[in-house]
């Protein structure tokens, strides 16, 4: 454990989380699958959300929590969503005594977590930063250029074909319920948005054939941009170099990009472009 993480209780579980800063809008990361915050933190180096984090504690408070299953965060009991995971967030904000309005960050299926989050309750939200964020069409995307199933695909096509059993990874996500609780969301209106993709450039997965890559990497570009769609304020950046984990490729692109969304927050009338 790290010295700098407290815990809350919720329920009969315990989340760890971490509180910089001090100002408002407070920042709230939820990050990618399966990535601890608490363990980032633990590393020699500080790279990735943890880099973030020191990086925005200078100009405002700053929230990151380990969900259940991730870190030294009590594991869950049962399949969850997106939803359930938000309530824990919350939970947290208030036990925390982290007041709203918050710029909610979102990275990979994390923007479904700050989507849902965004879309039960409006008023505590600000802003919003989507980190290479999932969307709710990608796996129906995908089948469409994935080819035809077989014994010997490689894991990563398996993977991209989607998730049916939230008992294969530590958080017992439920990927297709929450992808449905996405789709039922509202838009953030006006609210500064602020999609952050990864590079067209970056380094592919291996196990792919180049072709399939390519029409991958088309596909995820469209559902980035339609993302752009949830905000009359939003705006697009692309990184220069960074794979899925911008945070880690790029960190500055990701901090850049909180900072942004804070400025318009803090005022709204000049435009994020």
């Amino acid at each position: 454990m790290h010295p700098d993480f407290e815990s809350v209780r919720i329920g009969q579980r315990t989340l760890r989380y971490i509180c910089r800063g001090e100002g408002t809008p407070a920042v709230v990361v939820d990050q990618g699958a399966g990535l601890s915050i608490e363990a980032a933190f633990l590393r020699p180096l500080l790279l990735g959300w943890p880099r973030v984090l020191r990086q925005i504690e200078k100009t405002t408070c700053i929230l990151m929590h380990d969900r259940a299953g991730l870190g030294w965060s009590s594991e869950p009991s049962a399949p969850r969503t997106s939803l359930e995971m938000t309530r824990d967030l919350r939970r947290t904000l208030k036990q925390a005594g982290v007041d709203p309005p918050y710029v909610l960050v979102g990275h990979s299926i994390g923007g479904f977590n700050v989507r849902v989050f965004a879309s039960e309750h409006p008023e505590e939200v600000a802003g919003m930063v989507l980190v290479d964020s999932s969307h709710p069409e990608q796996w129906r995307r995908f089948a469409k250029v994935l080819p035809p199933r077989s014994i010997r695909e490689s894991a990563i096509i398996r993977r991209l074909r989607g998730w049916s059993d939230p008992s294969l990874i530590a958080e017992r996500i439920d990927f297709t319920m929450s992808a449905e609780q996405v789709r039922a969301t509202r838009p953030l209106d006006d609210k500064p948005l602020v999609v952050l993709s990864h590079s067209p450039r970056a380094l592919r997965p291996a196990g792919l054939p180049e072709a399939l890559a390519a029409q991958l990497d088309r596909v995820w570009s469209e559902l980035q941009k339609d993302l752009l769609g949830l905000s009359r304020h939003s705006t697009h950046v692309i990184a220069s170099h960074a794979g899925h984990n911008i945070q880690l490729d790029e960190p500055q692109l990701v901090v850049d990009a909180i900072l942004k969304v804070l400025r318009a927050a803090r005022d709204p009338r000049p435009t994020l472009h």
